[in-house]
């Protein structure tokens, strides 16, 4: 069974994604420098961050894609919403979000029947 934590580190809740459109908060863009398994490295404000999530796929798909736009001209650019803590890459309709925990690993939450699908 999949982890159903929203907690910092784990899944972003659909109202915490939508929240990015109604109370977006500063948006920063960030330099992706690198990723190590579950950790993300970037630069954002000329200070270098790393953030910890329960998914690498999630971590290196981030990574990849934001490396992929910060060197070609693909218009995807990485951002930092401040209000609600969530980096996110993308245009259009296909973006990844990742919820990333700059304390490090935090335990998954499983329950015995599947998360509802709000989409």
């Amino acid at each position: 069974m999949p982890c159903t934590s929203y907690a910092p580190g784990h899944s972003v809740h659909y109202i915490q994604a939508g929240l990015t459109a109604r109370r977006p908060g500063e948006i920063k863009q960030i330099h992706v420098l690198g990723y190590e398994g579950n950790w993300l490295i970037y630069e954002m404000d000329g200070a270098v961050h790393r953030v910890w999530n329960h998914d690498p796929e999630v971590v290196r798909e981030f990574h990849d894609r934001a490396v992929a736009g910060q060197s070609s001209n693909t218009g995807e650019i990485a951002l930092y919403f401040t209000s609600v803590k969530l980096l996110r890459i993308g245009r259009g309709g296909w973006t990844v979000d990742l919820y990333g925990d700059p304390d490090g690993p935090s335990e998954c939450h499983i329950t015995d029947h599947p998360p509802l699908n709000y989409i």
